[in-house]
């Protein structure tokens, strides 16, 4: 599969200088790979080598130059039975000119030397399992029958190309054949910039461990990279990225995988509440570079006021990327009236209520036999979820979500390329309130997305959360969300929680239309994500 090889450069604020950020800079540059693999036509070998090529000649491009850190994505280098050993950290090895490792190892460790970059890596890793390291790590699980365990690994070089990091995913996304550690790694590297970045790899980032434990301990900056199937209306990629970098006010350098028609793009880098540098949810194949200077965490101050998306794409090209969609008929929903100007409703799901106040515009003017337009509904959730029958875990939201018709299983999908969409609606303001849990299992963010696969803009509303309080006992928060800029063009407004507590339990189940709609999901949804990863994997 040949794949042009596209270049994007974006300076923020600043010009680049021609030489390396220092302990002293107030930021540093940083690069994010989205990045399409080679096609499934040539061998294993042949598509690790030609991946290899690729990373190599971003890593030596011009646009790259100044670049400090260059993350790629998750699973787009080698395979399964294409795994390397990966030396560790603790052994300060240079893999370069080392026949003990897999020639594609060698030679982005050479790369990095070359270039002087810090660069990081996703693979598939070999590594020997024995009796006594398992005794030695409390773990009483088997090894495998020909001695090897296989992990989805970040590896990280410095200039040097010494191997100074490496991340064994935690949370895997089925991914049938890889291990996993006994407990989360919690992985970090400082860089001569005196940036400490901590890692995980795509399904990490919806769960407490390792992601938010990194947080804990202090780390203010992250590399991410991932192949996420983007869902509506609250789990695009991008928008997942966005929220998490702005809810713990972090720095993110977000490296996604490109296959649009299995739903997956989505790349970026984010100064927390400063809010997104550069990003692309794209339609189309691609291996683009996405390059910002990003200010030190303790120096960030007002948030940006550019335009950040790095490659546009209308509405009707967007159809060309898949998306899966959330299991909405469960939740508790109302249609929102387009009659009335003014809504005011409360809604519960169990004991989960929020307050909901808009003020609308419906324009009856642009409806006709040949047009038709997004409608909305209200909806609370507080249960558990399946992510596509791999893992479950507790969610908790309140929002205002678009539909295609009056009807709930309508939610979260699109019009097709022949409908004529018109903006009927104008949201003039949306406030949501609710009172959630405060623990320390329970993270809440703010989650909005526009008709272009794209997050809102943080200026175009506010996001506030209470002190503690204490309600029956229980600690909880008042969080307030909303609208302050006009939008005819929101597909989520919401406010989205994560309770970790509820992971591994049963799904939530209700809804008239739950059992058919979960069918037709799981089956057109998931058959083409399983089959893409088991084309990665071989």
């Amino acid at each position: 599969m040949k794949v042009q090889v596209c270049l994007f450069f974006l300076s923020i604020i600043f010009g680049f200088s021609h030489q390396i950020s220092t302990p002293e800079s107030p930021d540093y540059v940083a690069g994010v790979v989205e990045f399409t693999p080679e096609g499934y036509q040539q061998s294993s070998e042949q598509r690790t080598e030609g991946n290899m090529q690729a990373y190599m000649e971003l890593i030596a491009s011009e646009q790259a130059n100044e670049v400090d850190i260059i993350v790629f994505p998750e699973s787009t280098l080698n395979m399964r039975n294409t795994p390397t050993f990966v030396p560790h950290p603790d052994e300060m090895i240079t893999p370069c000119e080392d026949d003990k490792y897999a020639f594609f190892l060698r030679n982005i460790s050479c790369s990095a030397r070359t270039h002087r970059k810090y660069v990081v890596i996703n693979l598939t890793e070999r590594h020997l399992c024995t009796a006594e390291e398992q005794a030695a790590l409390n773990d009483t699980r088997e090894c495998a029958k020909d001695g090897f365990s296989h992990y989805n690994t970040n590896v990280v070089f410095d200039r040097n190309g010494v191997v100074i990091s490496r991340y064994r995913k935690y949370n895997l996304f089925g991914e049938a054949g890889i291990n996993t550690t006994l407990t989360a790694d919690k992985h970090t590297f400082t860089t001569d910039f005196n940036v400490t970045f901590g890692h995980f790899i795509c399904f990490d980032i919806l769960f407490e461990k390792p992601a938010l434990e990194l947080i804990r301990s202090g780390v203010r900056d992250f590399v991410y990279p991932t192949m996420w199937f983007s869902e509506l209306p609250f789990l695009t990629a991008v928008q997942v990225q966005n929220m998490w970098s702005w809810k713990q006010n972090v720095n993110f350098l977000g490296a996604g995988a490109n296959n649009p028609t299995v739903g997956s793009t989505g790349s970026g880098i984010y100064a927390g509440k400063k809010g997104p540098l550069t990003y692309v949810m794209s339609a189309t194949p691609m291996r683009r570079l996405l390059v910002a200077r990003v200010p030190k965490i303790h120096l960030l101050t007002e948030p940006f006021t550019h335009d950040p998306v790095a490659v546009k794409f209308t509405e009707k090209e967007l159809l060309n990327l898949t998306l899966k969609r959330d299991h909405l008929d469960i939740y508790t929903t109302k249609l929102v009236d387009v009659t009335l100007e003014h809504i005011s409703e409360k809604l519960c799901f169990d004991k989960q209520c929020c307050d909901f106040h808009i003020q609308l515009k419906f324009d009856e003017s642009l409806i006709t036999n040949e047009t038709d337009y997004y409608r909305y509904r209200l909806g609370v959730f507080d249960g558990v979820r399946t992510y596509d029958n791999v893992a479950t875990g507790g969610v908790l939201t309140c929002g205002v979500f678009a539909c295609a018709t009056d009807d709930l299983d309508s939610c979260a999908r699109r019009f097709s390329e022949t409908d004529t969409v018109v903006p009927a609606i104008t949201f003039e303001s949306i406030k949501i309130t609710g009172t959630f849990p405060s623990k320390s299992h329970v993270l809440t963010l703010p989650n909005a997305l526009n008709s272009f696969v794209n997050p809102l803009n943080f200026k175009d509303f506010t996001y506030v959360e209470s002190e503690e309080r204490t309600e029956d006992g229980e600690t909880v928060v008042d969080i307030s969300m909303e609208l302050t800029v006009p939008h005819n063009d929101l597909r989520a407004f919401s406010i989205y929680g994560r309770n970790f507590i509820k992971d591994g339990e049963d799904v939530t189940t209700g809804g008239t239309n739950s059992v058919t709609s979960f069918g037709l999901l799981t089956f057109a949804a998931m058959s083409g994500i399983l089959l893409y990863l088991q084309q990665r994997i071989n």
